[in-house]
C-alpha cells in the first residue's frame, strides 16, 4: 500500500496542539528563527553544533550552500493510512507541496544502509513514494525513539522565514475530528 504522499507534505505536532496558534500566526519556524526559545537555547548549549550537523547530513549534499540556519522537517509519510502507528491520530498540518520551496528543501531517508539525500522535487516524490510501501515505513518508523524519523523519508526545509500555514490545512487529532470542522486539503 502506498503511504507517501507526491503532492502533500505533512507537519506531524509530536507535542500536541499547544504550539498551533503560533503555528498559524508565524507559520512552521525553524527553531532558530525563536532565539527566546528555551529548547532552541537548550540544545544549543548542551550540543554545539547540532544543527549544523544535521544540515551536513540531510540537506548540503542536495542545497550545495552553507549552513544559515536550523530547519522545519516534514514528511510525505501519510500516517493516517497507517491506523497501528501512533501519529495516526495526532494533529497535523497538511502542506500542498506548491508551497513548500523545493529549492530550499531536501528529501532524505536511509535505504540499505546508505543516507540518501535528494533535491526535493516531484520526481523524487514520486520514486520515494515507490521505494516506501506501508510496510517498509513499518519496519523502520520509530525503530531509533530518540530519532523517530532519522530512517523514512522526510524533507528538511531551510527556507528563511519559515513557511507561511493556512488554517484549512490543520488536521487535528483523531479524536478531534469529530467536532472539528473538515480540512480543505485532502491527503492523496
Amino acid at each position: 500500500m502506498n503511504v507517501c504522499s507526491t503532492d502533500h507534505l505533512f507537519h506531524y505536532l509530536l507535542n500536541g496542539e499547544g504550539a498551533l496558534e503560533a503555528i498559524l500566526e508565524r507559520g512552521l519556524l525553524p527553531l532558530s528563527a525563536i532565539p527566546g526559545s528555551a529548547r532552541w537555547r537548550r540544545i544549543e548549549q548542551e550540543q554545539p553544533g547540532f544543527y549544523r550537523a544535521i544540515y551536513a547530513t540531510f540537506a548540503q549534499p542536495a542545497l550545495q550552500r552553507p549552513y544559515r540556519h536550523s530547519v522545519v522537517f516534514l514528511t510525505p509519510i501519510d500516517f493516517r493510512r497507517l491506523p497501528d502507528l501512533p501519529l495516526a491520530t495526532v494533529a497535523r498540518i497538511v502542506l500542498p507541496l506548491s508551497v513548500v520551496p523545493c529549492r530550499d528543501a531536501a528529501l532524505t531517508y536511509e535505504l540499505d544502509g546508505r543516507r540518501v539525500v535528494l533535491p526535493l522535487t516531484p520526481s523524487t516524490l514520486e520514486e520515494t513514494a515507490r521505494l516506501w510501501p506501508a510496510a517498509l515505513v513499518r519496519s523502520w518508523f520509530g525503530r531509533d525513539q530518540r530519532k523517530l524519523f532519522f530512517y523514512v523519508p522526510q524533507v528538511a526545509v531551510y527556507q528563511d522565514g519559515g513557511i507561511p500555514v493556512r488554517p484549512g490545512w490543520v488536521e487535528r487529532s483523531v479524536a478531534d475530528e469529530a467536532v472539528a470542522a473538515p480540512s480543505t486539503c485532502a491527503p492523496s
